[in-house]
């Protein structure tokens, strides 16, 4: 693997990290970025984001560890971009219902489907 691709992985890995500490740091100001309605940000909904920000934290720590054990790297990668598929179709269930919710999915979308696309795109260059 060239040193550039590893540096990828490394900011992709560290950027999801981040994404997943965001909303134990600040739930509020993200969420309100996303445009999520003020008045869904209750005690229950900032739970449910750090369920998923703990998800987030462990796939970039995946990508570390796959970084020194190449043989899974491709594995993870496609890992990474398979959950951010998910959460793109998981966008689309608001979209669909008309759940009042139309920014905040639609920029939540557009967060997972470019991730995803990235992911997708390391994964073409790996050895």
């Amino acid at each position: 693997m060239t040193h550039t691709l590893s540096l990828v992985l490394t900011a992709m890995a560290i950027g999801r990290i981040v994404l997943g500490l965001v909303p134990f740091v600040v739930a509020g100001p993200a969420t309100r970025l996303l445009g999520f309605p003020r008045e869904q940000d209750s005690p229950t909904a900032r739970l449910m984001a750090r369920f998923f920000g703990v998800r987030d934290v462990g796939l970039g720590v995946l990508v570390f560890y796959a970084l020194r054990n190449p043989a899974i790297l491709p594995f993870v990668v496609l890992f990474n971009a398979a959950t951010d598929g998910g959460d793109l179709v998981s966008t689309l269930i608001p979209l669909i219902g008309r759940h009042g919710i139309d920014r905040a999915a639609l920029r939540s979308g557009a967060l997972a489907c470019s991730a995803g696309i990235a992911w997708l795109v390391v994964w073409t260059r790996l050895p």
